[in-house]
């Protein structure tokens, strides 16, 4: 049993449960939960397996901080600013604020960008003291990750 305020990461380090990386893998695990709703009102169309893509990233990210090892690449950030680019293509210009409950699946989209936005929030806190474990694809996935669950909270099909 480990009810000491304490837990163990990944290779035998003792932390406790209120150093700021528990507070980014928290965030991270809130995250991928929010997207899985998100993954469910989407079922049945192509943003389902891309979300599931996305929640399996998100556990890379949880294993950078856990382990100090980089395992989430350029590569998963390039293609989520692709899939960006995709979603925004068709939208019309912002001229107002976006109130969240347009639509189930949109509400939900709206959701899970503000836990992503806490998460990547989190995850800055954790550079200011760990470094050396915040690798920069992490920081720049969490801030497209925002950006595309915006753009499918305004899509009308959403």
């Amino acid at each position: 049993m480990n009810d000491d305020g304490f837990t163990f990461l990944p290779g035998g380090a003792r932390v406790s449960k209120a150093d700021a990386r528990m507070d980014a893998l928290g965030a991270l695990d809130e995250l991928g939960a929010a997207l899985g709703l998100l993954k469910v009102a989407r079922a049945g169309t192509p943003d389902a397996a891309l979300v599931e893509t996305m929640q399996r990233d998100l556990w890379r990210i949880g294993g950078e901080l856990a382990t100090g090892q980089p395992a989430l690449g350029p590569d998963a950030v390039a293609a989520l600013e692709g899939e960006i680019a995709r979603r925004t293509a068709g939208l019309p210009p912002l001229r107002e604020f976006v109130l969240p409950g347009a639509s189930e699946p949109s509400a939900r989209a709206h959701l899970a960008r503000a836990v992503c936005r806490r998460a990547e929030r989190e995850l800055v806190r954790v550079r200011a003291t760990h470094p050396e474990i915040v690798f920069p694809p992490a920081l720049a996935y969490l801030n497209r990750l925002s950006a595309w669950l915006f753009a499918v909270a305004r899509t009308p099909e959403a």
